[in-house]
């Protein structure tokens, strides 16, 4: 992800210099090099050190490193973007920190999250403009392989914190239904929803940030945020935990003990790591319906982004989603467009200017979408009716 940060930032005009940090200097220095290709301005490596000399900071790293990126750079009082949310327990923390400093530290604000909540608070204060407000959001997000294959259609193309980390942990998903946070199982929910270009994608629950309903337009609203994956995949991980087979308790075997969830992401992640002619489709899918008119009828408003990997740089779709949006939040904090200190949601401090000028960014970088605000008439009768775009 820091690699497609880096290479929106060297594409970008307004950028006069990017020094990359890493703990691997050899990774750092690899990826200076390759940047120089792309960039008009100098890239170079350096230490933590170099927080201090910048105008903002784009952080692309795991929760622990980027707490100590924040650390450094408010007390060098430089704004940071990153792709990691804090833990709840550490949320207070970071506001406090930056607070403190006076300056502004903007997460999540990768692909997911970050665009897709920034892409929802878009639709929802379009479709308030137009009926005075939102009933339902609907958000679909997903990396998928361009080609599925066995077994499950699905191939890691990023890993996580651990060594042959799949998504396939149990947990509580969350959803907002007439005002109140309610959980759902993850995997739950599954519906089909088919992506033109695409293809017929499964989708279920899985993610959403609570915080997405805090945004003006969306406080009334239902919302649900689900993950899109080929056909199969959630019915093959439910069948897992059925069996017992992904529990995260070890259990001893022949006086071993080990966690069954551990092993089977062991023995499965070779079988579906990505091989290097594999690429990956990014979908996001954000729909909403406004309150209904006097006769009964309602407006919905339907974007799209379909995003392909790139052959001629290397880049996957899920790195240019996310490392190029972080990329251009991190111009928004560089050029001081963004007001206020503390921890900052992105869909709730930035504007619908901020937003347009995203979308620019990554427009120019060829990342677009395929519908921007299409919107669909529904009658009582429940026919729905294209009614063009906006």
């Amino acid at each position: 992800m820091g690699r497609g940060a880096g290479y929106a930032l060297a594409r970008d005009q307004r950028t006069t210099s990017i020094t990359v940090v890493d703990h691997d200097r050899e990774r750092a220095e690899e990826l200076a090099r390759w940047l120089s290709g792309y960039a008009a301005c100098p890239v170079k490596t350096g230490d933590s050190d170099a927080i201090a000399g910048s105008d903002a900071v784009a952080a692309a790293l795991p929760w622990s490193g980027t707490r100590s990126v924040i650390e450094l750079a408010a007390a060098a009082g430089v704004p940071v973007a990153s792709i990691t949310r804090p833990p709840g327990d550490e949320s207070s923390d970071v506001d406090a920190m930056a607070n403190a400093a006076g300056v502004p530290v903007l997460l999540p604000v990768g692909l997911e999250p970050g665009l897709t909540e920034l892409a929802a608070a878009d639709v929802a204060r379009r479709l308030t403009a137009l009926t005075g407000g939102v009933r339902t959001l609907e958000v679909f997000c997903g990396g998928v392989p361009a080609t599925p294959r066995a077994p499950w259609g699905y191939t890691a193309f990023f890993g996580g914190e651990l060594a042959n980390h799949l998504p396939i942990a149990q947990r509580s998903s969350i959803a907002v239904e007439h005002g109140e946070i309610v959980d759902h199982p993850r995997f739950s929910g599954v519906e089909e929803r088919h992506v033109a270009g695409v293809g017929l994608l499964e989708a279920y629950h899985d993610g959403m940030v609570p915080w997405l309903a805090d945004h003006p337009a969306l406080r009334d609203a239902d919302c649900t945020q689900k993950t899109l994956r080929w056909p199969g995949f959630a019915d093959a991980v439910t069948g897992l935990a059925n069996l017992g087979l992904l529990d995260e308790s070890p259990v001893a075997v022949d006086g071993v003990a080990v966690a069954p969830k551990r092993l089977v992401e062991n023995v499965l992640s070779p079988r579906l790591r990505a091989q290097p002619d594999d690429e990956d489709v990014v979908v996001l899918d954000v729909s909403a319906t406004g309150l209904p008119d006097a006769d009964g009828s309602t407006l919905s408003i339907r974007s799209l982004l379909v995003d392909r990997a790139d052959r001629e740089t290397g880049l996957a779709a899920m790195t240019r989603t996310t490392g190029f949006t972080l990329a251009a939040a991190v111009t928004l904090l560089a050029d001081r467009t963004v007001g206020g200190a503390g921890w900052l949601r992105p869909h709730l401090a930035l504007s619908e200017r901020h937003f347009a000028r995203m979308k620019t960014d990554l427009a120019a970088l060829g990342v677009r979408w395929t519908a921007d605000g299409e919107a669909l008439h529904g009658h009582r009768a429940g026919t729905v009716a294209s009614k063009g775009t906006d």
